[in-house]
């Protein structure tokens, strides 16, 4: 089970793992959990408190001296003055000239993430875009080849707007966003709140498809119910599936970091869980015999999470609802 990080220093940059392994409790914490043993240690877990802690070791001033530098012109293009994006990992648009002077033209409200498999830059997290960044968001799709994005919001959500339509009204139609032209191809309804298109690209010549998956089933700030876990384990199936062929996602929901961090959490663990079933098969004995060698840390995830895009996983009722789905995602797998 090479090649995958269960906890440990991310590999880009981590100001949090230095005190992660200064304390001997944060090491505990951050200790990946036995897949055997994961619904009797979660009985025994303070969730809260994990949460609090992780808030802690994550925003601190290190990682604000680190967010984006403040400048009017682009603090039009952010959904929210207190989701800015972290500089080591910005997404950065190609733009003409100096890009200090073309600042409005290479910004984008977006970091890279890497996967749990040691995979750099896989997935790009981002917020809702709004109508004057159409033509950054769609020139982000192009320029990093993202072959899927995962939207996991309405468009508006108790009279509040999450996101803007930055796709066609009706199939057939075409809308022009900077120099990409936006055509949708089809629209299919795959239940369960889910929503499919295919939208063909054309930049200057050169034409290329790319899915959007929207689920609707999610409210903002909060999880989903517990009855939708097999809608969940669907969205993960098919965004892995993607992950895995090595082709890249990008997920939004209207923030960036609570719907969007949460789903990348339960993606990359979902990745790990389906390695672990894959290298025992139907043999769970294997389990028994080296519990150690199949262990999960999500404090660890999402604390890597955290140390890419500012505020991942954004509550904690959100962080418990990754320790439930990977419980009974675990019940799932391996039949406990």
């Amino acid at each position: 089970m090479q090649g995958f990080l269960v906890e440990g220093k991310e590999i880009s940059k981590d100001y949090s793992y230095d005190w992660v392994q200064g304390k001997a409790e944060l090491v505990t914490i951050e200790k990946g959990i036995s897949v055997l043993h994961f619904s009797q240690e979660l009985l025994k877990r303070d969730l809260e408190m994990e949460f609090r802690l992780l808030r802690r070791l994550t925003e601190t001033q290190y990682h604000n001296d680190n967010l984006f530098d403040f400048h009017p012109d682009v603090q039009r293009l952010n959904r929210y003055n207190n989701i800015i994006p972290f500089k080591h990992s910005i997404v950065k648009l190609k733009s003409e000239g100096d890009e200090e002077e073309n600042l409005k033209e290479s910004y984008i409200n977006a970091n890279f993430i890497n996967l749990i498999n040691g995979k750099e830059r896989m997935i790009v997290a981002t917020q809702g875009p709004l109508l004057s960044t159409f033509g950054h968001f769609w020139k982000m799709i192009v320029q990093e080849n993202m072959s899927m994005i995962v939207m996991l919001c309405n468009l508006k959500e108790n009279q509040r707007a999450q996101c803007e339509q930055y796709w066609p009204k009706s199939v057939g139609e075409t809308m022009i966003c900077g120099n990409v032209q936006v055509n949708l191809q089809s629209q299919d309804d795959l239940g369960n709140n889910i929503t499919k298109r295919i939208l063909k690209l054309n930049q200057e010549g050169e034409e290329r498809n790319v899915i959007q998956i929207q689920w609707c089933g999610w409210p903002d700030q909060g999880v989903p119910s517990p009855s939708d876990f097999d809608v969940i384990k669907e969205l993960l199936n098919i965004i892995n599936e993607k992950l895995l062929a090595d082709q890249k996602v990008v997920f939004h929901c209207s923030a960036g970091v609570g719907r969007t961090g949460t789903l990348i959490a339960l993606s990359n663990l979902m990745i790990l869980l389906r390695a672990y079933k894959q290298h025992i098969g139907d043999d769970h004995s294997k389990l028994e015999e080296n519990p150690e060698l199949y262990r999960i840390s999500i404090f660890g995830m999402v604390r890597r999470l955290r140390e890419q895009r500012w505020g991942m996983v954004h509550t904690s009722e959100q962080y418990s609802y990754i320790y439930k789905f990977i419980d009974e995602a675990i019940r799932y797998l391996f039949n406990n």
